[in-house]
């Protein structure tokens, strides 16, 4: 089992504050989940400097987000463009020799007019990027993209747990999303157990998809790591916090500090 942090708290902040975080653990002990940030100019020459600090601990990658929509049509420019970053995700893979990509089978609004073409063209980019990424040693984890509060969701339980029995692709379990859309945390996990092999951490209330700190909302996390412990014990653990939380590294190392002590004292 690997705890990791994802740079998503870091949009606003930059990766000062997080050298910082990764002083204080171990090489070994704990690791990041890279959030892509190709707009954002700064965001490579960031990323060079912190390289020989994170090139040796685990880590994973989450795909492109930024003016990414993976429902788009082969041909079109929203395509090419969610392609094009991409090919840029995948060299960050490769330098870093990271195997793992995050993907949302969309970011946009789903209505009752757009569903059906959606689930259509997301299916057929997911099976062309899972070749693609092959060729860069990358496998692709499903993630439960989507809250009702944003009106992007795609799958609804049922359905979302039916699709990744189908695609047969690991799976990234969003345990925040989960408690947003009211799916049962207990249905997800037993039903794809032997698929999931990552989790984003975080809580929030009253359906919101707020990304707050892990005991911050109205998800039991002591529920999930009962569950986490009876049904998938060795997947990795990924803090994925909003944006304002990149402000406050002694918040953030008071959640790693919990996750270390109790899957210590658990495994």
């Amino acid at each position: 089992m690997n705890i990791l942090l994802s740079t998503n708290a870091f949009i606003k902040t930059g990766f000062n504050p997080l050298k910082e975080l990764l002083s204080n653990y171990g090489t070994f002990q704990f690791g990041l989940e890279l959030f892509p940030n190709f707009e954002n100019e700064n965001f490579e020459k960031e990323l060079l400097e912190i390289r020989d600090i994170i090139k040796d601990r685990p880590l994973s990658m989450h795909g492109p987000y930024f003016k990414v929509e993976h429902t788009a049509e082969k041909g079109t420019e929203s395509y090419d463009y969610a392609m094009e970053q991409i090919e840029q995700t995948l060299r960050v893979c490769e330098d870093l020799n990271i195997n793992h990509l995050v993907f949302h089978h969309n970011n946009k609004k789903i209505n009752d007019e757009n569903k059906l073409k959606s689930l259509s063209e997301s299916k057929k980019n997911l099976q062309e990027l899972n070749e693609i990424c092959k060729k860069s040693n990358v496998e692709i984890l499903v993630e439960n993209a989507g809250v009702y509060d944003k009106e992007n969701v795609l799958f609804n339980e049922k359905e979302f747990i039916e699709m990744c029995k189908e695609e047969g692709n690991n799976v990234l379990i969003d345990i925040g999303h989960v408690n947003a859309n009211k799916w049962s945390l207990e249905n997800i996990i037993t039903s794809l157990k032997n698929q999931i092999t990552h989790y984003h951490l975080h809580n929030n209330s009253a359906g919101r998809d707020d990304h707050n700190r892990i005991h911050d909302g109205s998800l039991d996390f002591e529920r999930f790591i009962s569950l986490y412990n009876t049904h998938t014990p060795n997947a990795t653990l990924v803090l994925e916090y909003n944006y304002d939380l990149g402000n406050y590294i002694k918040a953030i190392q008071e959640d790693l500090d919990y996750l270390f002590k109790t899957f210590k004292a658990n495994n």
